[in-house]
């Protein structure tokens, strides 16, 4: 439609992203490639990698007037699909307007008014995969129906484990134990659940030969095998997908050739996050690339190998690093590497930072892209703060200290400091900023360890919101779900509804006892709620309430029905809990909670419904014992977790506690990265989270189920693997800070801990050490301690 310059032109002016070769040659080689060239492109943090796919793909239709339904634009999570579509919509309208506005362009209207950015196939692997099989299914086949990981967890628990008391079983709790590193620490019900989950997706994404798997030696791969089997049948017969399983059908549909209606049409294929690509999506993307490249077209994927993170999910990172010789092998084609190395996000100081951190540790060199460059910073900051560091005696002073840092920040005159003989003052600024320009970022955000000791996590949320000038605090991981008071409210009251005396409860036999702990502590959270609602005049209270439904009488003018939804009791019950309707962090726990109840209907016998008929009792007993087993056991025993899909939008006004991991593809002014609250000493049970002694637990399961994968082997040893992951994980938080970045610990991280009169340091990855045991940040003297 337009040329090149004028699309460059267009861009910078309405867009204000310059993108043209003199300003920045390396968004522009990305951007201006031909259809037909395939590329490699390696973009580090604060790059720009969202702009380029997006201005990318607007390239390829304005300027090679490539029709919108034939790309396809995939990226890792739901949020980042939903903000490359966002942008994808709105530049492409912004350019779109333009066009249409200049009387130069005036034969170009008719076909512009056309123009439908919405065909554009955008999204995470599985929902285009359900996606595709739905719209390309056989005559009168059903669609697909996918299950969330939540539900996969309380699946996987009730026809799996609990399925001929298989949770029982000693040589399937050796096994487990086995690939946990030996450890039997937490091993209950729901961390078997897990375990197995995890093994049955490695299954599927390393392609593994899994009857070759079902005949190792250990005797409790065959009893996992029966497990993940029975999980398999279920879903078979329920005509249920989970995202492993849709994926793998979308790959075999792929390959016999049943989804040519939907490859003849694709042309361009953008791949974003590439690098926690696992063995079976790369095997997708190559079949859909295939087609690709008959059509015209190109295969681009987008990544960085310091940011893969996930591992513990099936990524395989070297699938990333080997690309062009795997890609070469597979589809013969030779793609263009490009590096974006420019960061446009963080001052120069953090960029330095984060340059330095990555190179530290020489072993880790041979697991990055071979050539790669160091980050440029790109971005002119009117103040360049040093990198700042925290460290005191115990969690509760460092707790104490960084809530009068962040109050000194947002309500005082700001933070100030002396360094080199210059005045720096660190302030929110206050027409603009709030608290939400402010992460916390942790290994692990939960407020109360497994020992039921506080963390720091906890600590700050109590000195934030109840100092002077409180400030609110947005953690909703910092808590188990079964554990959260509006859950254990909530779920406390559908049990005094629909079970009030624990009745029929109390005759479901091999119930787990960590279960039935948790509805006893449920029903005694919900009791002293009712006592406490002050039932007002002329108005249903909750006790009425509840009491109506204990004696199943009729509510108002309303007749009693005989098929009652979980659901709509769960809605009606909240109304009398303020918290899960005005409270940011009380409504993702009903999210949580509804969700669980409404997707399990799904495969549920009774649909989540409670029915009452005096006739058939045993309608009643049964769909009240299926709710158990199928929505209460999963909520009480851990096996439903806060979803990273349930924090889309972070609320405002409020402190964002978060892991390291939810942080990703994120940024704030201010960063304050956690390198070591927990660590008081060189013990064996924290090592994995600074200066790991093994492999551990994914390590050695990546280890045990590649042996029977074409993946074969890792080159590196599992302590290699561990290391490398740690470097990365720390990479990403540092990176996320656009100003400030402040490293918080205990002091033992800078001055070392005292055994006997001898003074001992503390490895950790986080604060400079490399795998040899050098500290090379020896002392933190790098850092401008506060």
């Amino acid at each position: 439609m337009i040329n090149l310059n004028m699309f460059e032109q267009l861009v910078v002016k309405n867009l204000n992203r310059d993108i043209r070769l003199i300003v920045n040659p390396d968004q522009n080689k990305a951007i201006s490639a031909p259809t037909d060239q395939s590329q490699f492109i390696v973009a580090g943090p604060g790059s720009g990698k969202t702009t380029v796919m997006v201005l990318k793909i607007l390239k390829f239709i304005y300027v090679d007037d490539v029709n919108p339904g034939n790309i396809l634009a995939t990226t890792f999570t739901r949020k980042a699909a939903a903000e490359l579509r966002s942008r994808i919509l709105s530049w492409g309208d912004i350019l779109k307007q333009q066009l249409l506005n200049d009387p130069e362009f005036a034969d170009l209207h008719s076909k512009l008014k056309k123009l439908d950015f919405n065909q554009i196939v955008t999204g995470t692997l599985d929902s285009i995969s359900e996606e595709v099989l739905r719209n390309h299914r056989a005559p009168g086949s059903p669609p697909p129906v996918v299950i969330d990981e939540f539900v996969s967890n309380a699946l996987m628990m009730r026809a799996g484990l609990f399925k001929d008391e298989k949770h029982h079983n000693e040589d399937l709790r050796n096994f487990l134990i086995k690939i946990r590193g030996g450890s039997s620490f937490g091993l209950n019900t729901n961390e078997m659940c897990r375990c197995l989950l995890e093994i049955k997706d490695r299954v599927y994404y390393d392609q593994v030969f899994w009857d070759e798997f079902s005949k190792d030696e250990d005797p409790g791969v065959k009893v996992a095998y029966a497990v993940i089997n029975d999980y398999l049948t279920e879903l078979d017969e329920k005509l249920l997908y989970d995202f492993s399983l849709i994926e793998a059908d979308f790959l075999d549909k792929l390959r016999d050739n049943k989804l040519e209606s939907f490859l003849k049409d694709i042309k361009l294929v953008l791949v974003d996050e590439y690098q926690d690509t696992n063995l079976l999506q790369e095997q997708i993307y190559f079949e859909i690339g295939k087609a690709a490249l008959k059509n015209g077209g190109n295969l681009t994927v987008v990544g960085d190998d310091d940011q893969s993170l996930y591992r513990f999910r099936g990524a395989t990172v070297d699938l990333f690093t080997n690309f062009k010789t795997r890609i070469f092998k597979e589809l013969k084609i030779d793609p263009e590497l490009i590096y974006l190395s420019k960061n446009y996000r963080s001052t120069c100081n953090i960029v330095d930072f984060c340059n330095e951190f990555s190179v530290l540790d020489g072993a880790f060199q041979p697991a990055r892209v071979k050539g790669k460059p160091p980050i440029e910073p790109a971005r002119k900051a009117s103040t360049e703060f040093p990198v700042l560091g925290m460290f005191r005696s115990d969690v509760e002073t460092l707790s104490k200290d960084l809530t009068k840092f962040v109050k000194e920040i947002i309500h005082g005159d700001g933070f100030k400091f002396e360094h080199c003989g210059k005045e720096y003052v660190i302030k929110v600024d206050p027409m603009e900023g709030s608290p939400t320009d402010i992460a916390v970022l942790m290994s692990s955000p939960l407020e109360i360890n497994s020992f039921k000791k506080k963390r720091l996590a906890h600590y700050l949320r109590e000195d934030l919101e109840n100092a002077n000038h409180p400030l609110s605090v947005f953690n909703p991981r910092g808590q188990n779900l079964e554990r959260t008071w509006e859950a254990s409210v909530l779920c406390g009251l559908l049990l005094k509804c629909v079970d009030p005396c624990s009745t029929i409860q109390a005759s479901i036999e091999k119930l787990p006892k960590t279960a039935q702990r948790r509805f006893e502590s449920w029903r005694k959270t919900a009791t002293e709620y009712i006592e406490t609602d002050p039932a007002p005049k002329d108005h249903l209270g909750l006790k009425d309430f509840v009491t109506a439904w204990q004696n199943r009488q009729p509510l108002g003018k309303k007749k009693w029905s005989k098929d009652v939804a979980l659901l709509d009791l769960a809605y009606k019950l909240v109304t009398w809990i303020p918290s899960m309707q005005n409270d940011v962090e009380g409504l993702v726990y009903l999210e949580a909670v509804t969700r669980t109840i409404s997707q399990i209907g799904i495969f549920s016998s009774f649909g989540g419904n409670i029915v009452f008929d005096k006739k058939f009792h045993d309608l009643e007993y049964n769909s009240i014992k299926e709710a158990y087993w199928n929505i209460f056991v999963p909520i009480a025993t851990g096996a439903i977790e806060v979803e990273e899909s349930l924090l889309d939008t972070l609320p405002d006004n409020r402190i964002n506690i978060m892991s390291i991991h939810q942080s990703k593809g994120l940024e704030f002014p201010l960063v304050i990265v956690d390198v070591g609250s927990d660590f008081k000493m060189d013990h064996h049970k924290n090592a994995f989270k600074r200066f790991p002694n093994e492999g551990g637990k994914t390590c050695d399961l990546e280890d045990l189920i590649r042996k029977c994968s074409p993946l074969d082997i890792p080159d590196r040893s599992g302590k290699d693997r561990a290391f490398d992951d740690l470097i990365r994980h720390y990479f990403v938080a540092f990176s996320r800070a656009q100003d400030v970045l402040l490293l918080i610990g205990l002091d033992t991280l800078e001055n070392g801990y005292k055994t006997k009169n001898k003074l001992n340091d503390l490895p950790n990855i986080g604060t400079g050490w490399s795998r040899d045991g050098k500290w090379h940040w020896r002392g933190l003297n790098n850092i401008i301690k506060i």
